[in-house]
């Protein structure tokens, strides 16, 4: 039975709660502590979110066996078709209580339910799309929120700060793999993963390389966290929010563009590991002021 909680992953379906929680309490404010529907959605995105774990460990199972031995599927604690079963269920009971919150509830359910399982099969081997996919779904779980009351705009610049932000650290993270491994990448994992990683690489004797070029993919890192800085402000200039916003948001702001420069300076594995830590750190901060401009 642990098992079957272990490839939830419930710490990263917490998460997923998490947000969802946060979107529904800063559109619903003191009716979100005591809201059947917000309870609804909750267990909701903990069911989908756990079934999208539940899936992608179903996908992996050959490389799981090489690389993760001790996950439910590969030590044989679950079994394949067990798992596919589990999953299925997961998805669809998370769907049906979606079902009762709200048409549009409903519909972002059925979409992250497609883009989970589409990521699981094919998505994440192929790079920027596949860290286009996970930064929605992370925006998606604050949408998911305030679709609850049935309140959209606070939540969308929510979900777009979130998800223009979480792409960029997507890319950071794979600039940090990519030079980390440049010299024994290939000895290593190559003949044991070789799919994934040619999605995702080019391979060079023993080196390797990103697909679309570092340049590209710092050029589209730096953007991202521009935009991200542009959405943040809209909740002030449309008086979305009130003033107590206006501190926490700068902060994240400042944080964003350190961690802009840093990964833009970036010449070891350990510097961009530390931008993206920074980035993580201003996604926080930037939840922590939609939460004070809302309620404070």
């Amino acid at each position: 039975m642990t098992a079957f909680l272990t490839i939830l992953r419930p710490a990263n379906a917490l998460m997923a709660v998490l947000a969802v929680f946060v979107g529904g309490l800063i559109t619903m404010q003191a009716t979100a502590f005591s809201s059947l529907s917000l309870g609804l959605a909750l267990l909701a995105a903990f069911l989908i979110t756990g079934a999208g774990n539940v899936i992608n460990d179903y996908v992996d199972i050959e490389a799981d066996k090489i690389n993760k031995p001790k996950r439910p599927i590969p030590s044989g604690r679950i079994s394949p078709k067990g798992a596919l079963t589990y999953a299925i269920t997961l998805f669809l009971v998370g769907i049906a209580l979606a079902s009762q919150v709200n048409l549009v509830v409903l519909l972002i359910a059925v979409i992250n339910s497609l883009v989970l399982i589409g990521y699981a099969i094919t998505l994440k081997q192929r790079a920027l799309v596949g860290h286009l996919a996970v930064s929605y779904l992370v925006g998606s779980t604050f949408l998911f929120g305030g679709a609850v009351a049935g309140n959209l705009k606070l939540t969308l610049i929510l979900a777009l700060l979130a998800g223009l932000a979480n792409f960029s650290r997507e890319i950071i993270k794979a600039l940090e793999d990519v030079e980390g491994d440049r010299a024994h990448f290939l000895k290593r994992m190559v003949k044991k993963v070789r799919k994934e990683i040619a999605s995702r690489f080019k391979l060079k004797g023993d080196k390797v390389e990103l697909t679309y070029g570092k340049r590209v993919h710092l050029t589209l890192a730096t953007l991202s966290l521009l935009l991200a800085i542009l959405i943040s402000l809209i909740p002030l200039l449309l008086h979305i929010l009130n003033e107590s916003y206006l501190i926490p948001v700068m902060l994240a702001d400042v944080v964003f563009i350190a961690a802009m420069i840093r990964f833009l300076r970036a010449k070891k594995p350990k510097d961009y590991r530390k931008a993206s830590k920074w980035i993580k750190y201003g996604m926080f901060l930037g939840l922590i002021a939609f939460i004070v401009g809302a309620l404070v």
